[in-house]
């Protein structure tokens, strides 16, 4: 009965994966120097001499090829990788692209002795590719966003 919670207590532990490498450290360590130990009282003389030198051994070893195997630093470099891909695909789906710029006067063409004085404006197109929220329970999509600015007469100084 002792060895079905001791195989159930195995696979609970060891199921577990949002461990962080200490805790994995840990886990695989209590592992290898429980079955050390399970190894060390199957001997017929000198049980806890042996499950004592068994479990240390065991421990110890899992604890090595544990940190050998699961090398963090490895795993934080592929993390700062993807955040740095993931951060600049979020800046270009943040930042409106202009498509299209045009004089706001629509084609009309300003006299040459007035240009100094007018201020002919424009009117931009920008395509963008965001969700806001209009309401409780609305969310709107745009993909466009029109900008004019309208003309006016400069300030002469």
């Amino acid at each position: 009965m002792k060895l079905v919670y001791l195989v159930f207590l195995v696979f609970g532990v060891s199921g577990c994966s949002s461990l962080s490498s200490k805790e994995r450290v840990w886990r695989n360590m209590a592992i290898a120097g429980a079955a050390g130990v399970l190894v060390g009282q199957s001997r017929s003389e000198y049980k806890s001499t042996y499950s004592t030198m068994y479990g240390g051994v065991a421990a110890a070893t899992a604890a090595a090829l544990t940190v050998y195997f699961d090398d963090s630093a490895k795993e934080v470099e592929r993390l700062k990788a993807e955040i740095r891909m993931l951060s600049g695909s979020a800046d270009a789906f943040e930042k409106a692209q202009m498509t299209h710029q045009s004089p706001a006067t629509f084609g009309a063409k300003v006299p040459e002795k007035y240009r100094g004085l007018i201020n002919p404006g424009e009117w931009r197109v920008y395509q963008v590719d965001r969700w806001r929220e209009d309401g409780e329970n609305r969310m709107v999509h745009e993909d466009k966003i029109m900008e004019l600015v309208p003309p006016s007469l400069k300030l002469s100084k």
